[in-house]
């Protein structure tokens, strides 16, 4: 355990080149797509993994770099809309982020027949302040209307870092192994007010906290079973050690009828725990990948990967997912290279029931990426991008707390790398 607390020191380099963070969420498991020629490729990377980003993706590729020193490092713009239908009274509720985020940095370099490296990535990340005023809300009590007030502060950080190692089994076999430390640091404080015709008025303060800190081991294996067909394997899943978590709920109202429970956490909930050790539960993670060498200039690749279900005691239920991915990458010339992809990012919360409480949102997001880059003697500059969209339905207030909203997101990323 103290070495793991002692490896923690190494998150500072991770925080100060992560700046201000893009966003992330609780409800889907690929926020984030790492690496450049993978976020160019929409993350169907399992079965290429043949440069630093393969640390991440699947070690077992990294086997497959030729150079004795390579490293590459990648910033991200990220901004994301989304937009709740008929909240608070009747109008919609928008939330907006946008951020600049260095998301992975990896260096790999050959001992003997072994390929060592060390590598960062920032798989997950929000940095969101909200503030929001509706006036003149409809209610059938307390003087027929109401105005409303909302400040949401939430962070959520989760960082991965450490060694990996790779060896050939023989000309068509190579396996991998990474370790990361598995760091995560959350703050949630949200403030509700609401200021009623007749002059009363409820506040409402929600407060969480969590900070954790475990290993997520990634296996990896890599298996050329014909000329110019790659297959890829990789199995992970976060194992925590040491975390501690505590949340509050506080509550005033002007009258002495005392709080109303459906005021409270109208709009978010936040998270409760009964114990300052509860340790979450993350699912399971398999990737399966295939890669076609079409000739020198055409790749192309896919991607299935599988998250199992999990009970986590603090966030809830999480339902297994399936998510795909597609992408091609065609050398335009010696010097330039183009890469485009397909990706889903499904939700991993149950479909929402009308007439039930307190149910996660539930939107599946789809989309799609395409990057340059530019080859200058042994170094090379990617500039690329992605959108994603999706549809789906909420529960996170209203009316009454069984009400059901659509949902819509929309979110663009740019991201500017470089290797050598």
């Amino acid at each position: 355990m103290e070495l793991l607390k002692g490896l923690a020191g190494l998150s500072v380099f991770a925080a100060l080149s992560a700046g201000s963070h893009a966003w992330g969420d609780e409800f889907h498991y690929n926020s984030i797509l790492i690496g450049d020629r993978a976020s160019g490729m929409g993350g169907a990377y399992t079965a290429v993994s043949d440069d630093a980003t393969g640390m991440f993706y699947n070690p077992a590729g990294i086997v497959y770099i030729s150079d004795r020193n390579f490293s590459a490092s990648v910033n991200t713009f990220s901004s994301v809309i989304k937009t709740y239908d008929n909240v608070i009274g009747g109008q919609p509720f928008t939330r907006k982020s946008s951020a600049l985020l260095a998301n992975y940095f990896g260096i790999v370099k050959p001992f003997g027949n072994l390929k060592f490296g060390f590598s960062y990535a920032i798989p997950d990340s929000v940095n969101e302040d909200l503030s929001q005023k509706v006036t003149g809300v409809t209610s059938s009590t307390n003087g027929g209307a109401y105005d409303f007030t909302l400040n949401l502060n939430n962070r959520d950080n989760t960082y991965n870092y450490g060694p990996s190692l790779a060896m050939a089994v023989n000309n068509d076999l190579t396996v991998g192994m990474t370790l990361y430390v598995h760091q995560r640091e959350t703050l949630i404080i949200q403030n509700q007010f609401r200021a009623n015709v007749d002059g009363t008025n409820q506040w409402n303060n929600s407060y969480f906290r969590l900070s954790e800190l475990g290993l997520r081991p990634i296996l990896g294996v890599n298996w050329s079973p014909i000329e110019k067909l790659s297959l890829g394997l990789t199995v992970s899943k976060p194992m925590i050690f040491d975390s501690s978590a505590s949340s509050q709920v506080t509550c005033a109202n002007s009258t002495t009828s005392g709080c109303d429970s459906n005021v409270n956490n109208v709009l978010f909930k936040v998270p409760t725990v009964s114990s300052y050790e509860s340790k979450r539960q993350y699912p399971t993670r398999i990737a399966i990948g295939a890669a076609y060498f079409a000739s020198k200039d055409l790749l192309l690749s896919t991607d299935v990967t599988y998250h199992t279900s999990v009970v986590d005691p603090i966030f809830g239920e999480k339902v297994s997912t399936v998510n795909v991915a597609a992408g091609s990458e065609y050398y335009l010339s010696r010097k330039w290279a183009m890469r485009a992809g397909i990706f889903s990012n499904v939700a991993n919360t149950p479909q929402i029931v009308q007439g039930v409480t307190e149910i996660e949102e539930h939107i599946n997001l789809y989309g799609g990426s395409l990057s340059f880059t530019r080859f200058t003697g042994d170094s090379s500059v990617t500039l690329g991008g992605s959108l994603s969209y999706g549809r789906g339905q909420s529960q996170i207030g209203g009316t009454s707390s069984t009400d059901v909203q659509d949902a819509t997101t929309f979110g663009w990323t740019l991201f500017l790398s470089s290797s050598y």
